[in-house]
């Protein structure tokens, strides 16, 4: 399991790198920065040319309808956050360093309390994520192949690939953080355990000092983590979102429309695709949170009526801490990444189709009562001719 670990994160920095979301090189590394300069330079030009073509798609002027506008405006708008994402990666440099940084210090600090372990269940997580997003691919290509929903799909799988794998190294760092927060969670519990046996109270003090430290670096960690990538996550929420409730419109309009299986097939694929990541991205941050209180609430434990005064003010310097820097995941502190706020976008969607669907209604009765004239001017045209 561990030799699998090893390979998935060797392959993901590899990924990493080929998409362009790890920080330049330093300039030491000649070779290295130059080969990541036109790594950049390639992704630059495919972006201009995504983003050129979806303005030419919006440029029309005939024949604009619902879907058209949805679609291009998807179109335009994930081409624009592969831009974001290229732009965040270089110049939040400095904050990939400090975050790395911060989970070496967070690692030395759990082996000095004997609890540095791997994260077993991350590979297999992300590997499982990574083949549910193949998967959707596939079953878009067939229907694509049959019924030609998108005339774009394939020229838009690299700036796709780009947002998803950019979902996985989020998950990657936020598994690996709540990893450990429960290690230190785990510590506390058999900290608390053995407050009934006697032990020396600088030992006392220095173990739960070292607990301290931890929690503050695993918090450094947290607050690094989203100002690093707070832009880019904005983004791909915001863009995600708008792309789960244009498919799940799609859905609706086509069932009610054509009712073509190929159309179902290829939307409900983008949606499960796309409501995977996200779900899992706020999963997690959920986690986090609650690894946070459940932290907070073990520290009240750990007083000693007959303890050192040095100790019991550990322990009430440590609860302070707790209750103001909390595990928080946050978007540039526009908001959480928590399980309360998926539930605010799922109330959102169904608020968005229903506004969809009202356009639709009425892009329906104003293509009737364009074509009643229509048919007017041709029946007197025919009546007089027969006349």
């Amino acid at each position: 399991m561990k030799s699998f670990e090893c390979l998935t994160a060797r392959c993901l920095q590899v990924v990493y790198w080929l998409m362009g979301l790890l920080p330049l090189p330093p300039g030491s590394q000649f070779i290295r920065l130059l080969f990541a300069l036109l790594l950049r330079c390639i992704w630059s030009l495919y972006f201009y040319i995504m983003i050129y073509s979806g303005i030419k798609f919006l440029w029309k002027e005939q024949g604009l309808t619902i879907s058209y506008i949805t679609g291009s405006a998807l179109f335009l708008g994930y081409s624009m956050l592969g831009v974001l994402l290229q732009i965040e990666s270089i110049f939040k440099q400095r904050s990939q360093e400090r975050l790395q940084d911060l989970r070496f210090q967070s690692q030395l600090q759990m082996q000095r309390l004997a609890m540095s372990r791997g994260c077993p269940r991350r590979a297999l997580r992300l590997f499982v994520l990574i083949v549910t997003q193949l998967v959707s691919d596939a079953a878009k290509f067939w229907a694509n192949s049959r019924a030609k929903v998108s005339p774009v799909l394939a020229i838009t799988m690299p700036q796709m690939w780009l947002l998803r794998i950019r979902y996985v190294q989020l998950l990657e760092q936020v598994i690996e953080m709540n990893q450990r927060a429960l290690q230190l969670r785990h510590s506390l519990l058999c900290l608390a355990d053995s407050n009934d046996i006697w032990q020396p109270f600088g030992q006392q003090d220095r173990h739960l000092q070292t607990l301290r430290l931890t929690y503050d670096c695993i918090f450094e960690c947290y607050l690094t983590f989203s100002d690093c990538y707070g832009w880019g996550m904005l983004g791909l929420q915001v863009m995600c979102g708008f792309e789960f409730v244009s498919n799940a419109y799609w859905i609706i309009t086509e069932a009610y429309q054509d009712q073509q299986l190929y159309m179902l097939v290829y939307n409900s694929a983008t949606c499960f695709a796309m409501g995977s990541l996200i779900t899992s991205l706020f999963w997690y941050g959920d986690a986090s949170t609650q690894n946070s209180r459940q932290i907070g609430c073990l520290i009240s434990k750990l007083v000693k009526p007959l303890g050192s005064k040095r100790y019991n003010d550990l322990v009430c310097e440590f609860l302070l801490q707790t209750l103001h820097q909390r595990f928080v995941l946050t978007a540039k502190d526009f908001f959480s990444l928590n399980l309360h706020l998926l539930s605010s976008m799922c109330a959102a969607v169904v608020t968005y189709l229903v506004i969809l669907i009202q356009f639709m209604f009425a892009e329906k009765s104003s293509q009737v009562v364009s074509q009643k004239p229509e048919t007017e001017t041709e029946t007197s045209t025919e009546l007089n001719k027969l006349e």
